[in-house]
């Protein structure tokens, strides 16, 4: 009889009960085998396999025929059950890889529509259907029937046209709220299965499970292994790993698209500012003139413009290169860029670094407050 024990089999939160177990099950065939107990011993994998190998022999020895036919037929048992471990492992590991494929799409919808197909490759399903719930109604959104895709084409169109709705009794509306997979036998006798759906299908064992996104069930996925073939436990296992993985890729895709969105309009934004900011850079100033109140007889005169082409210079020395205070002149008698530009013979870029270079120094926010500073600067200069 060969047993396998797995080095790692004493690891995790139940190793310790495993050990315990093995040591009260070792202890009582080391006795009737005539050994001395060595507990510290009992859990390691390769005396165990000595054990029962020591233990085997012994009792065929004893009862013949009979005990060889128990463990042919107890390893036989094992070896059923091994299969079926590999099987269901092997099962849900091609559904992971499936789903690994489907990540690959950034478009939701189109992960959806990719996903029947995906579920039929990945497994020993032969059709499945995708509806989407909306308005109380499930809404078909793609199907693959392997070997007849025109099939799959004809179901999705006529359940678009005449969605089921969800109402009590049927299994689809149960299946939304206790969002869990089942599968429904006999369909074709089942008092709460959509007739129309089981007609149009021609089902007669079919799966289902709810398409869960976070709190929301936005779907419904239906599954068969073809006409006339029943489901067992592993294919609503298969479905339910499959629609769980889904629902979790889909959410990741629809996130991601939802930032790339907001993205596109934070750049969009970004792109209107920095053009409105430009315009209003480039614009010309327009300063309305005021009504001074009359001076009295001995104060002198307002500085005028020939004041302030000497004064200018005192005041802005040391802050203003002699450039840029030819370009705040230009700003202050109400010039475009471009009319600056070809007063100063240089270029518009080198205009809009100079009043970039003005706007930082006066420590401003826009031209308007750079020019009335520059005034007020000369008048409080002229006082």
């Amino acid at each position: 009889m060969s047993i396998t024990i797995a080095q790692d089999a004493f690891t995790g939160p139940l190793g310790a009960q495993l050990q315990e177990r093995l040591i009260t099950a070792a202890l009582p065939a080391q006795l009737l085998l005539g050994l001395d107990p060595e507990p510290a011993m009992m859990a390691d994998p390769a005396t165990l396999r000595r054990l029962i190998e020591q233990l085997t022999e012994r009792l065929a020895d004893e009862r013949g025929d009979d005990f060889s036919a128990a463990v042919r037929e107890q390893e036989a048992s094992l070896e059923r059950l091994r299969h079926r471990y590999d099987t269901r492992f092997e099962a849900l590991a091609d559904v992971h890889r499936a789903i690994d494929e489907l990540r690959t799409i950034t478009s939701p919808a189109t992960m959806l529509s990719r996903a029947p197909a995906a579920l039929c490759g990945a497994s020993k399903l032969q059709r499945v259907l995708l509806s989407i719930t909306a308005g109380g109604q499930l809404v078909a959104h793609a199907a693959h029937f392997t070997g007849d895709r025109a099939g799959a084409g004809a179901v999705v169109t006529q359940l678009r046209e005449d969605p089921v709705r969800l109402e009590h009794p049927l299994i689809e509306t149960e299946l939304l709220r206790r969002r869990r997979a089942t599968i429904v036998d006999d369909a074709q006798v089942h008092p709460r299965v959509d007739r129309r759906l089981v007609e149009l299908m021609n089902w007669s064992s079919y799966a289902a499970a709810p398409l869960v996104v976070g709190s929301q069930v936005v779907g419904v996925v239906h599954a068969d292994r073809g006409a006339g073939q029943k489901l067992d436990v592993l294919d609503r296992d298969v479905l339910w790993e499959f629609t769980s993985l889904l629902a979790q890729a889909y959410e990741s895709a629809s996130l991601r698209r939802t930032l790339r969105h907001e993205r596109e309009q934070m750049r969009e934004f970004l792109d209107w500012l920095g053009a409105r900011s430009s315009e209003l850079t480039d614009a010309p100033i327009r300063l309305a003139t005021m009504q001074r109140p009359p001076q009295p007889a001995q104060a002198p005169p307002h500085p005028g413009p020939a004041v302030r082409g000497r004064d200018d210079r005192v005041v802005f020395e040391g802050l203003l290169t002699r450039r840029e205070l030819d370009v705040l002149r230009l700003l202050a008698d109400g010039k475009s860029n471009k009319a600056i530009a070809e007063v100063l013979v240089i270029s518009d870029g080198t205009v809009k670094f100079h009043v970039n270079s003005i706007l930082r120094k006066l420590r401003v926010a826009n031209r308007a407050e750079a020019v009335s500073r520059y005034l007020r600067l000369l008048g409080m200069r002229a006082l």
